[in-house]
């Protein structure tokens, strides 16, 4: 009975540290709440967690993020939680794709300080190491996206290991 506990234990706690990853940015741009319109930022972060789900358009959460510097404004704190939502890990479902599906949109994100940042994916995708580190470093210095799609980018920068999305798909 113990081992039976241990084991719906540890397969609880490995499921919840891979979901609930949405509330992290949600709660960055609801702290936004000193600019824009009032009720803005709470719009806005209410839209955040449907983007980064698996059934959501890979280009979802780019023109969300952009969305939140056109309404916001380009304050540091407003261009940061942007960032934080591309760079977002999107979810995917494991049991019809093993592998995390990114943006192809050239035109996406279209805020300039928003380009060139890479997202994270989920660790236990292969070369993942790879990409959070590109991710992370993508951040404070931005890679060169002329004229690139994230999904581009992210090729270029030696992670091969997704599927593509346009934002028409």
């Amino acid at each position: 009975m113990f081992s039976k506990f241990v084991v719906i234990a540890t397969v609880v706690a490995l499921a919840s540290a891979r979901f609930g990853q949405e509330g992290l940015v949600q709660e960055q741009i609801a702290a936004l709440s000193d600019f824009g319109e009032p009720g803005q930022a709470a719009t806005l972060a209410g839209q955040s967690p449907g983007v980064l789900l698996g059934g959501a358009n890979a280009c979802d959460k780019l023109s969300l993020a952009d969305d939140i510097v056109d309404q916001l404004g380009d304050d540091d704190a407003v261009v940061d939680a942007a960032k934080a939502l591309v760079q977002a890990e999107k979810n995917f479902n494991p049991s019809a794709q093993d592998v995390p599906t990114l943006c192809s949109d050239a035109s996406l994100p279209a805020t300039e300080a928003l380009r060139g940042i890479v997202p994270l994916v989920d660790p236990a995708v292969d070369d993942a190491d790879t990409e959070n580190a590109n991710a992370a470093a993508s951040l404070d210095e931005p890679f060169d996206a002329d004229g690139l799609s994230v999904a581009d980018i992210v090729q270029a920068q030696g992670f091969d290991n997704f599927l593509t999305q346009d934002s028409d798909e």
